[in-house]
């Protein structure tokens, strides 16, 4: 992206109203537009009338009484000092744990005691992990807690639910980062658990190691037939291996993986993991086409498929899901739409396919089909090249003149600069959200099409009605954390622009360092605008931050521009030749974590698409390289509504119709189908569990049940119609058949998660905190200290000021009068 065209910063303070002039804030703002007709109709009666003091005197009094009513106010200053602040320990002694030092609880708590007596440490212990739900019994508000576990949460509350519920009470969460004393490897199997005879099911094999280096003999069966085996070298945390196979036969079967360490491994009993599997012969799907093609050869080979040339063949309960292929919707009876609107919202899925006679070519727009699906029929806006997140400082350090007498803040000049580059030409093609940190770091607003002319304007709007949230502290590392988390699940180029005075303390600066870090290595570029009263040569710890993490760095002072480039750094001058042939467009995953595409290794180019727009609530998972929607998805009524916009193969898309590409295919019409079995008869729904869980069981049924597992009755209570609920306790490891229905027991799934949790780095920054080794204990307790001395504002309201000086210019006025007419009395 060039730079951006300078304009004068002045032009955009000059637009500041009376709020920001008289340097107040207000509850209710908009009331200050009264004053415009207070203006007017004094402006008109200074001319008319001769008594112009009295009229002006008035007009200053109606003035003053409506700025009251806008309940104008001021923000204070307090310094809260906590000298021994509330620190809770909570020293995790759950079965995982064992691979660590079990001492470190007591190191932390024996250092940290001795120089803050009220510390106390909390212990818990066994063959389960409530983490989540430890950070919730101790947490007091306006405390701190610091975490010796491995942060992996496994029964009751979740680890960053628990810290997000508490960080809204001034709770501020630690991590210990502990090296573990032993290598552990467990192995874990994730896939479907009812599948279709004859498909290719690709199951994952996740091995997830606690150290940085196992060896290890993978062997994978299907009902004690190998069929695969491998000796693999981890060096990473998790690794996933993904199998595939289709069943021939019927009924239950188990899979199974089990690994050999060849090394340390501290726990054996989490090498081998069972998987059941219910295989169903194949549903019946309904394909309305009038064309041979690619999509009717791979549906007709993996389900059971009648193909109509229209719906005449009527929308029958026996069907699973209706694919349409290409079709005007003026070429379906309005009976047939109506039927197949009941058909979907009963539970059943729909494919709608496109092609030369579908969609903004089939008269699909604003019609009442059209409502059924998760796209809209016209073209969709393209949605950039880069996903741009704005970081603004909004510490107390922001709110003190930028330049002496001027008025204008380091925030007044912040909001200027932002503002300044939303208007170059430049961004229009990008999507641009804004975080503001403060004392807490929150999103000021989501990512947003600025080629959307009123979507730019409400987004410089809201950014001129910031203000401080909270405690004013400069928590860039939470800004931080907040703009990853927003550029997680982008999908072109990620750029985050970091604007601030500066004014990071060494505590703030190793934690920003660490997210900026993990950012620069997510392929996020960052970019740090340092707002200054005046230049200077030192090398700031802001500087210094941009350096250590790759990112473009440059002072501004008030009032000028800046120049910001979003292109890459080391870019060649001349221009890079486009990637694709003409007329062909290169199609990607959008989104990965959806049933559809999280397995799917997707490598194609079509040479023609649909152009659609994707509803608001419906996921958007395939697009081509820029950002046009290929394949979206989402509910409609309790059914399933998957809109493919390009082909059935015959012209535009034989290349996804091929190779590993064709579990494009496979997968949509399998999400449309929901569960495959048949609803006839007995139906039951049960998850594999680990050793310790109550198995849970769903039964369908026309009639009520009575069913028996291990020579006992089982007790089944009726939840809704034809819908029943009963429970067993397996206490030991292995595949149960409930009827022929498989469940596999594993171990407990303490011993799954081994090690470090990854993600917990990020959930306790996220929310405010840090993450210290062993060694940093001191570090530690000096970062809980410094936050026990908050710096808070509060409002305090000027209304009263107002109301008395009109009362008090009411009263001048009458005196004055009244004074005049006693003197002319005399005079008479």
């Amino acid at each position: 992206m060039s730079a951006m065209n300078s304009i004068n910063i002045l032009d955009i303070m000059n637009i500041m109203d009376i709020a920001d002039i008289i340097g107040m804030m207000f509850v209710d703002r908009e009331i200050l537009y009264a004053i415009i007709p207070i203006l007017l109709i004094g402006a008109y009666y200074l001319k008319k009338s001769t008594k112009k003091v009295l009229v002006l005197s008035r007009m200053v009094v109606a003035a003053l009484i409506i700025i009251a009513l806008a309940s104008p106010y001021t923000l204070t200053t307090h310094r809260i000092t906590d000298s021994e602040p509330t620190i809770t320990i909570i020293d995790d002694r759950s079965a995982s744990m064992e691979i660590f030092n079990a001492t470190v609880a007591d190191q932390v708590y024996g250092f940290i005691h001795d120089r803050n007596p009220s510390t106390q440490i909390k212990t818990f212990s066994g063959d389960q992990t409530p983490i989540g739900d430890k950070i919730l019994q101790y947490a007091r508000g306006d405390d701190h807690i610091v975490l010796v576990s491995d942060g992996n949460s496994n029964y009751g509350a979740g680890l960053e639910d628990a810290v997000s519920v508490v960080s809204k009470t001034n709770t501020t969460v630690y991590l210990i980062d502990q090296s573990p004393d032993h290598n552990d490897v467990s192995v874990e199997i994730i896939g479907s658990k009812n599948v279709i005879i004859g498909n290719k099911n690709t199951f994952r094999i996740v091995v997830q190691q606690a150290g940085t280096h196992a060896a290890y003999e993978l062997a994978v069966k299907v009902d004690d037939e190998v069929i695969y085996r491998s000796r693999i070298e981890q060096f990473d945390r998790t690794k996933v291996r993904p199998i595939t196979h289709a069943f021939s036969t019927l009924g239950t079967h188990a899979i199974s993986a089990s690994v050999t360490p060849e090394g340390d491994d501290y726990f054996q009993s989490n090498n081998a993991f069972d998987k059941s599997v219910y295989v169903v012969p194949k549903p019946a799907i309904l394909l309305i086409t009038d064309e041979e093609s690619n999509l009717r050869d791979t549906v007709s080979d993996l389900y059971d498929v009648t193909v109509s040339s229209s719906g005449s063949a009527g929308f029958s309960d026996t069907y699973k899901a209706v694919i349409l292929d290409n079709r005007y919707i003026e070429s379906m009876p309005q009976r047939d739409l109506e039927a197949l609107r009941d058909f979907v919202s009963d539970g059943r899925g729909l494919v709608v396919v496109g092609g030369d006679k579908s969609y903004d070519r089939g008269g699909y727009l604003d019609s009442d089909f059209e409502k059924m699906l998760p796209v809209k029929s016209y073209p969709s806006e393209y949605y950039g090249r880069n996903d741009v997140i704005f970081v603004m400082d909004i510490s107390a350090s922001t709110f003190s003149e930028i330049v002496v007498g001027t008025g204008v803040t380091f925030l007044d000049y912040e909001k200027a600069l932002v503002i300044d580059i939303l208007d170059d030409p430049d961004f229009r093609d990008d999507r641009v959200g804004m975080v503001a940190f403060g004392g807490k770091a929150y999103e000021v607003a989501g990512l947003t099409y600025l080629g959307n002319d009123a979507a730019r304007e409400s987004l410089k709007e809201t950014i001129m009605t910031i203000e401080p949230k909270g405690e004013i502290t400069t928590t860039l590392d939470q800004g931080l954390a907040m703009a990853e988390e927003m550029l997680a699940n982008s999908a072109g180029a990620k750029d985050v622009i970091v604007i601030s005075d500066g004014n990071i303390d060494e505590g703030i600066y190793e934690s920003s360092r660490s997210v900026a870090a993990r950012m620069n290595n997510a392929d996020m570029r960052m970019h740090f605008i340092h707002v200054m009263s005046s230049p200077t040569d030192l090398v700031t710890k802001f500087e210094k931050l941009a350096h250590r993490v790759d990112g473009t760095y440059q002072q501004t002072t008030y009032p000028r521009s800046v120049a910001i480039s979003t292109a890459q750094p080391d870019a060649e001058p001349t221009p890079t030749p486009p990637p694709e042939e003409p007329g062909t467009y290169t199609v990607s995953v959008f989104t990965k974590n959806h049933f559809i595409t999280e397995h799917l290794d997707l490598s194609a180019t079509i040479t023609g698409y649909n152009d659609v727009t994707s509803k608001l609530g419906a996921k958007r998972l395939v697009v081509t390289g820029d950002g046009k929607p290929i394949v979206c998805a989402w509910r409609y009524g309790l059914g399933r509504v998957v809109a493919l916009s390009t082909d059935n193969g015959g012209k535009w898309s034989s290349a996804l119709y091929t190779g590993n590409n064709s579990q494009l295919i496979s997968s949509i019409v399998n999400w449309a189908i929901g569960d495959p079995r048949s609803e006839e008869g007995i139906v039951i729904e049960a998850d594999d569990v680990f050793l310790g869980d109550v198995c849970e069981i769903t039964i369908m049924s026309d009639t009520i049940p009575n069913m028996m597992f291990g020579g006992d009755a089982l007790d089944i209570s009726r939840i809704a119609e034809n819908t029943y609920k009963t429970s067993i306790d397996l206490d030991a490891e292995g595949v149960y058949y409930l009827s022929d229905y498989g469940i596999a027991v594993n171990y407990p799934v303490e011993y799954l998660n081994i090690g470090m949790n990854p993600d917990a780095e990020k959930v306790i920054q996220l929310h405010g905190g840090r993450v210290y080794n062993e060694s940093e204990t001191e570090m530690l307790l000096t970062d809980v200290k410094r936050r026990s001395v908050r710096t808070t504002y509060e409002p305090v309201s000027q209304k009263t000021s107002f109301i008395l000086a009109a009362l008090a210019l009411f009263l001048i006025e009458v005196l004055a009068r009244r004074v005049r007419e006693i003197a002319r009395r005399k005079e008479g």
